[in-house]
């Protein structure tokens, strides 16, 4: 609904975007009401450790990909115009990638436990991270000619306010219960953590497990 997750968010209104407002204002309230939930008790039941081996399913599905990218398999489909047809080289998007995301690793780098800890805490350690990135962003953007501060005719964007407030309510609720970002969730599952709950009859009664 609102046509990004909270890192293009915050990209978006680097670029001039004002419709991210509506986003950055629905992201809060949602992370605001996961919280009540939180305070209210509510939790994902105790993890159970895996099998070493399974930890590398997630980053050895990641690998083949890679691998049919650069071989131009046909099991994968290109966009051939718009946004989705638009990409940096590879090679360049590989090694920014592994870089962004060992920092991500080693900061715990999470918006939505950066809004949290801010609201809770007033902790300003994980949000100040995204505040960086919205900086770099926006100069990059102002130096290169890409700034267009606005509403209307914004690149991978609409106008309406309801639906980037509620779009981005969902992402700040969802993501507070489940204890992460989008960003902090493929960080953990690169990490080998992987969160799943499902039911199981135990003695003839119901019982919920996560891992």
């Amino acid at each position: 609904m609102f046509l990004g997750c909270p890192l293009r968010m915050v990209l978006r209104l680097a670029g001039g975007d004002l419709n991210a407002l509506f986003g950055i204002i629905g992201f809060t309230a949602g992370i605001g009401l996961g919280i009540v939930f939180l305070n209210k008790g509510f939790t994902l039941k105790r993890t159970y450790n895996l099998n070493k081996a399974e930890g590398f399913i997630f980053p050895l599905i990641n690998i083949a990909l890679l691998i049919l990218l650069i071989a131009g398999s046909a099991v994968l489909f290109y966009s051939q115009k718009g946004p989705g047809s638009q990409h940096a080289p590879i090679l360049l998007a590989l090694v920014v990638g592994l870089i962004v995301g060992g920092y991500a690793q080693r900061t715990r780098l999470c918006m939505v436990g950066g809004i949290r800890d801010l609201i809770l805490f007033k902790d300003w350690y994980l949000i100040s991270g995204f505040l960086a990135i919205f900086v770099a962003a926006f100069l990059g953007n102002v130096i290169f000619g890409y700034f267009k501060v606005g509403f209307s005719a914004q690149p991978i964007a609409h106008t309406d306010g309801l639906w980037n407030f509620l779009g981005m309510a969902l992402a700040g609720f969802g993501s507070v219960l489940l204890g992460g970002c989008p960003m902090r969730q493929l960080i953990l599952a690169g990490e080998g953590k992987y969160r799943f709950c499902y039911n199981s009859i135990r003695y003839g009664s119901w019982r919920s497990f996560c891992t």
